[in-house]
């Protein structure tokens, strides 16, 4: 094993050994080295960390043996004790001014140039069978600024570069407002390998940025792969929070940290204060005899904090009103907290991955949305008439549409019992035919294209 250089730091609450290494050799022909980007396992963002939790899942499934390099934002690479057993390691990639740091994406397209062995990262997607790349579900768009597209783009270009295949999984592709983010989007959408978009609605995008001669074979029409995440259930003490209250209607409600500061709100064009139209719900859900229990579903990212949203809410209430809430705990993980949506009666939320957990549950759900990237998804479960745009509705009117699909949960849910198994299904088998395709092409010469 080669380790030009080591050091310890601290991570995830541990010493953990980081490390600039090759590849370990293996002559097992059968053996897959992917590349994951886009999705982090440990993050703020539990929507992101079911993203990459549904794909590590369904490559722990996969008989023959998968070595997986995870990007993300740490520092050189680390091996980790990954309780699915893979061949997992995460790998260190950021767009940083500190250009001479080998996690630079300046420095990984320096290293691709001079084809330079050193460089960890640019290393594995040069060795890579696939980068599968997954851009957080929803962030290849230039709809949350530069700086994010750049980091969103940067994985897929340095596959394309590298002459590897490029692999995107289900996710939404736009909007694009600029033409030259358009344009890059198409270069890279054009060049893929396989693309997916995991709705109806984004399909149409993805073929539209595919161009006139756009290829259905490679431009596939998915679901989004959160919908396969398996729940666990947490600890004895959030289980025992939950089933406290027999007889009583449990109402989930996510409060997005996103859309409660005024400039980020006015950002997406949403009318009103959407705090208190989240307020106005928790009092009227209370009104009528359900117990709010509030979900946080991102922690801590630049001050978009669900806790802290959800807080706000309760801290509005009368002392009367905030004995009936409950807060669901930070520490809770993805497949933690999916665990616990499926066992309410009843959901509403603004973050996209908190209503799919409860969509795949099977639990009646209602998504007050900031963009069009959720309503394909409650249309594939059957659910449009649960959806609501908090660009166009607000206050007393969206309370109102928020409650009567409160009214109309028995229904949902029983349309739910017939919709979402497909669904949940379809998301398993993709991710399981996309390995068996991959596995395919394994020294094999593939038709890929190049960003320069």
């Amino acid at each position: 094993m080669v380790t030009p250089w080591s050091r310890t730091h601290r991570g995830f609450g541990h010493e953990v050994r980081t490390e600039h290494r090759a590849l370990p050799h293996t002559s097992d022909v059968t053996e897959l080295r992917l590349v994951l980007a886009g999705a982090l396992v440990r993050n703020d963002n539990r929507g992101v960390e079911a993203l990459a939790r549904s794909v590590l899942d369904a490559i722990a499934l996969r008989e023959a043996s998968t070595y997986l390099s995870v990007l993300d934002d740490g520092w050189g690479v680390r091996r980790d004790g990954d309780s699915s057993g893979l061949s997992l390691e995460f790998v260190g990639v950021r767009l940083s001014r500190r250009w001479h740091r080998p996690e630079s994406w300046a420095q990984i397209r320096l290293a691709q140039a001079l084809r330079s062995r050193i460089n960890p990262a640019a290393q594995r997607i040069s060795h890579a069978d696939a980068l599968l790349d997954i851009s957080g579900g929803d962030s290849f768009t230039d709809l949350y600024g530069q700086a994010r597209l750049d980091a969103i783009c940067a994985p897929k270009e340095a596959a394309l570069r590298a002459g590897r295949p490029l692999v995107l999984l289900p996710q939404t592709f736009g909007p694009f407002t600029g033409q030259a983010s358009r344009r890059r989007a198409e270069r890279i959408v054009q060049r893929s390998t396989v693309a997916y978009a995991r709705d109806a609605l984004s399909y149409e995008r993805l073929l539209e940025l595919g161009g006139p001669d756009a290829d259905t074979g490679r431009l596939r029409s998915g679901v989004d792969v959160a919908f396969a995440l398996e729940p666990r259930e947490p600890s004895g003490e959030v289980v025992r929070l939950l089933g406290d209250h027999p007889g009583e209607v449990l109402a989930g409600v996510n409060v997005s940290g996103l859309l409660v500061e005024e400039s980020r709100a006015a950002r997406f064009g949403l009318r009103g204060n959407y705090l208190a139209t989240m307020t106005s719900l928790v009092r009227e859900l209370i009104g009528v005899g359900a117990r709010p229990v509030l979900v946080p579903h991102v922690h801590g990212a630049g001050g978009e904090s669900d806790l802290a949203a959800a807080l706000a809410v309760r801290d509005s209430l009368s002392p009367h009103e905030r004995d009936a809430v409950m807060i669901l705990p930070a520490e809770l993980r993805a497949a933690e907290l999916k665990w616990c949506i499926a066992q309410l009666d009843w959901f509403a939320g603004s973050r996209m991955h908190a209503t799919i957990a409860s969509l795949s549950s099977g639990v009646p759900t209602f998504g007050y949305a900031y963009s069009d990237k959720a309503e394909g998804v409650f249309a594939m479960c059957g659910s449009g008439a649960h959806h609501g745009d908090a660009r166009q509705t607000t206050g007393a009117a969206a309370v109102e549409m928020m409650m009567h699909s409160f009214d109309q949960r028995e229904r949902a849910a029983s349309d739910l019992a017939r919709t979402t198994p497909s669904v949940v299904a379809l998301a398993r088998q993709q991710l399981a035919d996309l390995l068996s395709e991959i596995a395919s092409w394994h020294g094999s010469p593939m038709p890929i294209g190049t960003v320069a």
